[in-house]
């Protein structure tokens, strides 16, 4: 029997020395004298690898990176992540005085001490059974001593951890030593994503990438929505700038993440104009032709201008409301759709356009449209109206009212009502868009508060267009919206009365539109710097999170331990932490691809005219 359990397991050890080659490079083996050992609080085993193979290998030092042992018992693939190294000097297994020890601390070098073995504590992950190909699965087995380490091949980290989950790339896990990719169901934006970091960290370009990769997948009927209050996607239509080196990494990495090239973007731009904005710079001219060719000169042609001064040849033209750009490798189109309020439109929704009405605002307001509507053609109507006290025979009480008038003259002095040029109807642009709609908030005569107005006015309406189409049978693809700066339009709870108006009115929006998209297939991806400012609603609702350069301290709050926290506050751009119940290990480190392979310009930057409204 001995003789016969002696020859299966030495038949084992080469199917599983075997085994380990096809799935990675050989680099040590689990040790013969540290015992390894599986409990109620404890899944660590103990590998050891020759001084040889760490010299080698420039990563090894570093703790969580992914190695993998072949069991010799079952001949199943373990993940394992590095937790922990033990690293001597060999002159310290001849000296156990300490005292001795530092004495001699002033010695000459001596390398040859420092060929020693070294010992690693890995934490198990999922076990595979790739012979007769299983699912990833808990690792609940102790693994045998002098059972053969790995540097898994990527495909083999990807399958062990799930992380090829669907189309769409998010980014690659976070390694020097191997491209494993991240991916993720477009189904899993139904239920939400936060993005958070420091300026520069990432984010923007996170976003970016993600957009790029949507346009790729190109699943039917999906559109992307962007509320660009920042001035950072309207010119992702615009080709990377490949000129620069560090753009040529970001484009090479995405392009290496999605195995293809993205060669342009159709957009189409929605841009809120108010009369200030009009006569500043089209005069008396009307058409959309003519807001479109002010909208290129003043923030399309600076870029323009700056890539062919960069070398990069370029071709641009404006046809009506399209601007066409093209080059060897680029193509694009974006059609600019001027917009702003019909209060004839807008009347019956007007005592929700202002989310700082109270609610007894709102109720009077509806009462005084009701009763009085003939009468009421322009806002400053309604505004006459209330300060005549003409809603006879009902008593308003002085603070509703003063609420009421103030929040009119607010949305007069917003100059969006009846602007008096070529406008197209939201409902039509929804029903005939492109796959990506930017809703172009970025413009100096567009103050805080009309954007918060704008911003709620297309978010009640876009969610209106999507229950139609459900009323109607008619949900095909999804619906994506992307929320940057997220905390300037739904900020937590603070402020005075009329700041609680307003957080009320929108948290109540965000929720609803959160909780009913998942069925109606509408995600958000929400960016912002901390989540402390923002909604405690969009952090709750949010599945999916993504976690970029930030202080340790908000890290901790979000699940990250003090270590993985304390290390994220120094990483470099593009590394992030990725939290997700759809991933098996639910929290991961990843590299995304910075800068993206779409338009991607700081406007601060020298090469913007001055006196342009950046």
């Amino acid at each position: 029997m001995s003789s016969d359990l002696y020859n299966d397991i030495k038949d084992k050890i080469s199917k599983a020395r075997a085994l380990a080659i096809t799935l990675g490079d050989l680099v040590g083996k689990v040790s013969r004298y540290v015992p390894s050992e599986i409990n109620e609080e404890s899944n660590l085993v103990n590998v050891i690898i020759d001084p040889n193979t760490y010299y080698k290998y420039n990563f090894l030092g570093k703790i969580g990176i992914f190695l993998g042992a072949i069991d010799i018992k079952t001949l199943y693939f373990v993940l394992l992540r590095v937790v922990g190294y033990q690293r001597i000097d060999a002159s310290s297994l001849l000296v156990n005085d300490s005292s001795i020890v530092s004495s001699v601390g002033s010695a000459e070098d001596e390398p040859g001490s420092l060929i020693t073995n070294v010992s690693l504590k890995c934490e198990m992950l999922t076990k595979v059974d790739f012979l007769n190909s299983s699912e990833p699965d808990a690792a609940d087995i102790t693994i045998e001593p002098q059972s053969p380490v790995i540097i898994p091949k990527p495909e083999v980290i990807e399958r062990s951890l799930g992380t090829n989950r669907g189309l769409l790339r998010v980014g690659f896990l976070d390694t020097s030593y191997s491209k494993v990719k991240i991916s993720t169901s477009l189904d899993d934006l139904n239920f939400h994503m936060l993005v958070l970091g420091t300026t520069g960290a990432g984010k923007t370009s996170f976003i970016k990438d993600l957009v790029a990769g949507i346009n790729l997948i190109n699943e039917e009927n999906s559109k992307v929505f962007i509320l660009d209050a920042t001035g950072d996607y309207y010119h992702i239509f615009l080709p990377p700038d490949k000129s620069d080196r560090i753009v040529r990494a970001g484009v090479e990495e995405f392009n290496e993440l999605y195995g293809n090239v993205i060669k342009g973007i159709n957009l189409d731009i929605i841009y809120p104009v108010n009369k200030s904005w009009i006569k500043k710079y089209i005069g008396k001219a009307k058409s959309a032709n003519a807001i479109t060719k002010a909208y290129y000169e003043m923030y399309v042609k600076p870029i323009i201008n700056h890539l062919v001064n960069k070398g990069i040849t370029i071709y641009s033209s404006v046809v009506n409301n399209k601007i066409i750009i093209s080059n060897s490798e680029w193509k694009s189109q974006v059609n600019v759709y001027p917009f702003y309020f019909r209060f004839k439109d807008v009347r019956k929704i007007l005592h929700r356009l202002n989310p700082y009405f109270s609610e007894q605002a709102s109720h009077f307001i509806k009462i005084m449209i009701r009763k009085k509507g003939k009468e009421i053609l322009t806002l400053q109507d309604l505004i006459n109206k209330f300060n005549e006290d003409s809603l006879e025979g009902v008593e308003i009480h002085r603070s509703t009212k003063e609420n009421i008038v103030r929040g009119l003259y607010l949305l007069r002095e917003t100059q969006l009502f009846d602007v008096g040029v070529e406008r197209f109807p939201l409902a039509k642009i929804l029903e005939n868009s492109s796959s990506t709609i930017v809703f172009d908030l970025y413009n100096n005569e567009i103050d805080e508060f009309s954007q918060k107005i704008l911003t709620y006015y297309f978010l009640d309406k876009l969610f209106a267009f999507r229950e139609r189409q459900m009323r109607n049978g008619n949900v095909k693809g999804r619906f994506i919206i992307v929320l940057d700066e997220a905390h300037r339009f739904f900020p937590s709870a603070k402020g005075m009365e009329e700041d609680t108006n307003y957080v009320r009115r929108v948290a109540g929006k965000i929720a609803t539109m959160m909780r009913l998209g998942r069925r109606r297939k509408i995600g958000f991806i929400f960016s912002t710097h901390n989540p402390n400012d923002l909604s405690d609603i969009i952090t709750q609702l949010a599945n999916t999170k993504v976690i970029f350069r930030i202080k340790s301290e908000i890290a901790e709050t979000l699940g990250l331990s003090k270590n993985e926290a304390k290390i994220l506050n120094w990483e470099r751009n593009g590394v992030a932490f990725l939290l997700t119940p759809w991933l098996r290990e639910g929290r991961i480190k990843i590299k995304v691809p910075v800068p993206p392979p779409l338009g991607h310009y700081d406007l601060s930057k020298t090469y913007l005219p001055i006196g342009l409204p950046f």
